[in-house]
């Protein structure tokens, strides 16, 4: 049902609501006018919450913390929020009878608020147990990721990755909401755009000397980068050669992974790549629109195991028309391939796909949460760990994605985008730019042009902006 919600508070408003929004599948009592209104109080370092709801037998829920005035506006406002958010999430809980994994978090981030907690020097299991009421397992989980983060985990000035877009694919998916498009409705412009991102590339190369940057890793993601012709792959690839450790192509669809792109990737110096079956089942396969077959995966990763790749597979729970024992299936069979890394989804219903505008239902909590529980007993008995995880929007279970790895297998670029602590030049079609500041801990965006036809418009203009947000203008 629909829980009407109201605050004095517009500027935390969409915190708020993707709060309110986890527990509307749970609320069934309907209202003619407004369930919750809440609104805050600020008296020095007291701040007071009162939240007015009629399904409370005392009709008012009010606390009252104490808050760090000394800290930056930007703090405080963090602290204001998240005790604000808590005190809804308290009565949230009370009037449906539930709780969430994830307590009052909502963003996509836990394990970057953990590891800033931990370098403030805070107890950030405690208050992410005790004050952010996030269950045990799931606090537990964050603390394992941001442990077996430690060996990659980087905070250093003059450090930067490398990100290359090519947003198109074979098919779309039905849960996609990328700006990704269809090789067979924009074919004609694959040449036009690879020029542009070939520019793009040499600018980046020319931008990253001039700054001084130390670049550790190259992603080269979409979309599905292996879908385009051979030569125009080569031309990109062979343009991404910044002296990084590491250098990874989202090949994803197994059915775009040819020997020749094997060959390629090979000769460019790549050293991880994705193949990405989703699901080990046929009938899920065709229903979220893959176009590949089962025996297309078995055939891609044989094939990619003749050459020295890390391999990354993804699989996603909840997918349509799949239970538990369709599930357990993808998940076995990913561990018998035995790639280094393994990412769980769980499917998030965003705005735009398929999946969403049908009104598919993704809200079986229950059943979510033994998928993903049953993924990280098996992966973890099969010898991989968690090291890096996101939530998203809308989202099965209020749950979370994780990739697992094999020790040493790592990916630098996912801990890196993840726990936002590295500058990111990015190339192509929406790309954003990232430029870390140290001292501040902060990230400062500059997005390129986002659809791929404002792309091929004024893709020719990425380079000066790009230039004057990380350098200045001369």
């Amino acid at each position: 049902m629909k829980i009407f919600f109201k605050t004095n508070e517009e500027k935390y408003l969409a915190d708020y609501m993707e709060l309110v929004r986890e527990f509307e599948p749970h609320v069934t009592e309907g209202s003619d006018g407004e369930d919750l209104i809440l609104s805050m109080e600020e008296d020095g370092e007291q701040l007071t919450v009162i939240i007015a709801c009629d399904y409370l037998p005392e009709k008012y829920y009010t606390i009252t913390q104490k808050i760090d005035i000394s800290r930056n506006k930007l703090a405080k406002i963090a602290q204001i929020k998240r005790i604000s958010k808590v005190a809804l999430y308290d009565v949230l809980k009370k009037i449906s009878g539930v709780s969430l994994p994830y307590g009052s978090l909502t963003g996509i981030r836990p394990t970057k608020l953990f590891h800033d907690m931990k370098e403030s020097g805070l107890d950030a299991e405690r208050i992410f147990r005790d004050d952010l009421r996030v269950s045990e397992e799931k606090t537990s989980l964050v603390s394992e990721i941001v442990e077996n983060q430690s060996s990659v985990y980087l905070k250093e000035e003059g450090v930067a990755d490398v990100f290359v877009n090519i947003p198109i694919c074979p098919t779309r998916c039905v849960y996609c909401s990328f700006i990704s498009a269809e090789i067979s409705k924009v074919k004609r412009f694959v040449p036009r755009y690879c020029e542009l991102l070939r520019e793009e590339l040499k600018d980046c190369r020319k931008l990253v000397n001039d700054a001084g940057y130390k670049i550790r890793s190259v992603y080269v993601g979409g979309g599905t980068p292996t879908c385009i012709p051979d030569d125009e792959f080569e031309s990109i690839l062979s343009l991404c050669d910044f002296g990084q450790s590491e250098f990874t192509v989202e090949a994803g669809r197994p059915d775009t992974i040819t020997d020749s792109k094997l060959k390629i990737m090979d000769k460019t110096g790549v050293t991880r790549i994705s193949i990405n079956p989703q699901s080990f089942n046929q009938s899920t396969l065709d229903a979220i629109g893959r176009r590949h077959t089962v025996e297309d995966i078995y055939r891609a990763y044989a094939e990619a195991r003749r050459y020295s790749f890390d391999i990354n597979t993804d699989l996603i729970a909840m997918l349509p028309g799949e239970g538990f024992d369709e599930f357990r299936h993808s998940v076995d069979e990913a561990i018998r391939l035995s790639p280094e890394n393994i990412t769980v989804h769980t499917l998030a219903l965003k705005k735009g796909s398929v999946l969403k505008v049908g009104g598919y239902d993704n809200t079986s909590d229950e059943l979510a949460a033994k998928m993903v529980d049953y993924a990280r007993a098996a992966v973890g008995e099969a010898g991989y760990t968690p090291y890096y995880m996101y939530r998203q929007k809308y989202v099965s279970g209020n749950l979370e994605n994780v990739g697992y790895a094999k020790i040493g297998k790592f990916c630098v670029y996912n801990v890196d985008i993840m726990e936002e602590t590295t500058t990111i030049v990015a190339n192509g079609a929406g790309g954003i730019s990232k430029k870390f500041d140290l001292s501040l801990n902060l990230l400062e965006r500059c997005a390129n042009p986002k659809g791929l036809d404002v792309y091929l418009a004024r893709g020719s203009e990425v380079p000066e902006k790009r230039r004057d947000f990380f350098i200045g203008k001369n």
